[in-house]
């Protein structure tokens, strides 16, 4: 459902931007679905990301591959649900609620029980984040199924990022959002870049950002790495909408100076061992680094990985893990 096409810039700055949140930062996830969906899950709650590509079989062709922006499972208190999220930088049309019932029937598919000869079928719940905004776009949409035994239907809850100011996206902890914002000012940024007091407003907006950001990680509402997260993929999704406003991106990107760290996290490891210099991950001789290491393995380890798979994923060397990773289990045990 993602857009594709090749474009200046990264073609796929948005996807990596809303997947990368997704798929590493529980912490920014978590808050999301608890208020599109509804939900009250806490910190405890543990998230199991489910596969994401199935094939789809149409009359008179080869099966097709769709891929799905984030599908994933959370359970907390004895109860697990699944859902589904896309991210979209199209305008809104309804021709996206056929891919959605696609989506759907595929993930659900992967999810059926037998309840004597019932077989039973969970759909996922399902939202659309929107990027720009349409004047079709409703609050809500349905998709609904008319089968022999009556009529069933399912929600896709809508969110756009148009609706929601900075300060709204603190209040509700909707970080997720926080790179996106940018597309609020899409249609004046030549107007914006051509005017130099517009565009230090712009910057002081992003400067705000960056310091409630700061906030929310230093009374544990964001991890390190997360706070990291947001700040690299802000940076990528500005870089993208931005291309032709030089002025813009770098006045914008000056209030990240020095905060956005290439992902993964992992080449400023490698990067220091290559210069000889592997011992100051471990003793903290490489500013900040040390600490985004650590926080990426302890949420790997919440989620009940091993040091194999941890250092698999990080392409690294398990011995060159083990020190740290040692640290994180005694503390998690300790808690």
């Amino acid at each position: 459902m993602s857009k594709k096409a090749k474009e200046p810039g990264n073609a796929f700055a948005y996807d990596d931007a809303f997947r990368t949140m997704e798929g590493e930062c529980d912490d920014i996830l978590i808050p999301f679905v608890n208020y599109v969906f509804g939900e009250h899950y806490t910190k405890e709650a543990v998230i199991r990301r489910m596969r994401n590509e199935h094939f789809i079989a149409r009359a008179g062709e080869t099966e097709e591959k769709r891929v799905t922006d984030s599908h994933f499972e959370i359970s907390e208190r004895g109860i697990s649900k699944r859902y589904h999220i896309e991210c979209e930088s199209k305008p809104y049309d309804n021709s996206l609620l056929i891919r959605f019932l696609e989506y759907d029937t595929s993930t659900a598919m992967d999810d059926v029980r037998w309840e004597g000869d019932k077989l039973v079928v969970r759909f996922p719940n399902s939202g659309l984040l929107l990027l720009r905004n349409s004047k079709k776009t409703p609050q809500e949409a349905q998709i609904v199924m008319e089968t022999p035994g009556g009529a069933v239907s399912y929600p896709i809850k809508i969110l756009k990022v148009s609706d929601y100011s900075v300060e709204e996206i603190f209040e509700k902890h909707l970080y997720l959002l926080i790179p996106f914002y940018i597309f609020n000012y899409e249609k004046n940024l030549s107007t914006i870049a051509g005017d130099e007091i517009q565009t230090d407003v712009l910057a002081g907006v992003y400067n705000d950002i960056v310091e409630r950001l700061n906030k929310e990680q230093e009374v544990g509402s964001l991890s390190a790495f997360s706070f990291s997260v947001i700040i690299n993929m802000t940076k990528k999704v500005l870089d993208k909408l931005a291309h032709k406003h030089g002025t813009v991106r770098r006045k914008v990107g000056e209030q990240m100076g020095g905060r956005v760290l290439d992902l993964p996290i992992i080449r400023a490891y490698h990067e220091a061992k290559d210069a000889g210099r592997i011992e100051g991950i471990n003793e903290g001789k490489i500013e900040g680094r040390a600490e985004l290491l650590t926080e990426m393995i302890r949420n790997k380890v919440r989620k009940g990985k091993p040091l194999d798979v941890i250092a698999e994923e990080l392409e690294m060397k398990s011995s060159e893990l083990q020190d740290i990773y040692d640290a994180v289990i005694k503390e998690t045990v300790a808690i």
